[in-house]
């Protein structure tokens, strides 16, 4: 389900309480366009997703959290609104190539699609080995939330946890502006690629259920417990019973 970017531009800048709003409800960007849905198609087999949020002030730190840091502390990072760089794209082309997950040809084409504006208030953090660019994500912020839409690292620095890295620094921006969610993505049954985003402390997680469609804590059911929620477990049990009538 899409909202696209024609009726979009008329509330435009997606920011403020009106992303924090659209985020709350499960929606989230593609390109210049917000979507939701409650499941995905992974190599020919459909997989149940569930939407995540973490709860900013209710993160505890752990000795892992203070591990990244300390094992980062060499690196320089800036924080800025977005623009897109060629090190940017150049950074991204190595990082798509080490990946395995399907990704946009390009920064510009994963953030705009065809449209030349950003209808959505974007920041980038970069992470700097000297002069050299070795990170970076990219996330919309609301009044109350942020949401990370993109991350790329130099497969090189695998053993550094970058990607882990750069949601530290997004919850500490979370902290010093007075933001509320930290909105993820969502996380997959039947796969492990999204498991990431209940770093660094799931108890400070939640889930959205899209029937209720309410938000509950992550831990209360886990990802196990998830799969009798799924909208895909649904259909098929609906589909079970309307052959026992038959």
């Amino acid at each position: 389900m899409y909202i696209n970017e024609d009726d979009l531009v008329l509330v435009a800048p997606v920011s403020g309480n009106i992303l924090d709003n659209y985020l709350a409800k499960g929606y989230y960007r593609y390109r210049q366009q917000l979507f939701t849905t409650f499941y995905i198609e992974y190599l020919g087999t459909l997989h149940d997703v569930f939407w995540l949020r973490t709860d900013v002030s209710s993160v505890k730190l752990s000795s892992t959290y203070n591990k990244i840091l300390r094992q980062n502390k060499s690196f320089s990072y800036t924080i800025t609104p977005l623009q897109i760089t060629p090190e940017m794209e150049e950074l991204f082309a190595l990082y798509r190539e080490y990946v395995s997950f399907e990704h946009a040809q390009s920064i510009y084409d994963n953030l705009y699609g065809d449209s030349p504006n950003n209808i959505f208030e974007s920041f980038v953090i970069k992470v700097y080995d000297g002069d050299m660019l070795i990170a970076f994500g990219c996330f919309d912020k609301g009044e109350k939330s942020i949401a990370g839409i993109l991350n790329a690292y130099h497969p090189n620095y695998k053993k550094y946890s970058l990607g882990k890295f750069l949601i530290l620094l997004k919850l500490q921006f979370c902290i010093k502006n007075n933001i509320t969610y930290y909105y993820t993505g969502y996380i997959g049954i039947g796969l492990h690629y999204f498991d990431y985003k209940t770093f660094p402390d799931e108890n400070a997680v939640q889930v959205l259920l899209h029937e209720p469609a309410v938000w509950i804590p992550y831990n209360k059911v886990g990802k196990k417990g998830l799969e009798e929620f799924g909208l895909l477990a649904y259909i098929w049990q609906a589909n079970e019973t309307l052959d026992d009538v038959e």
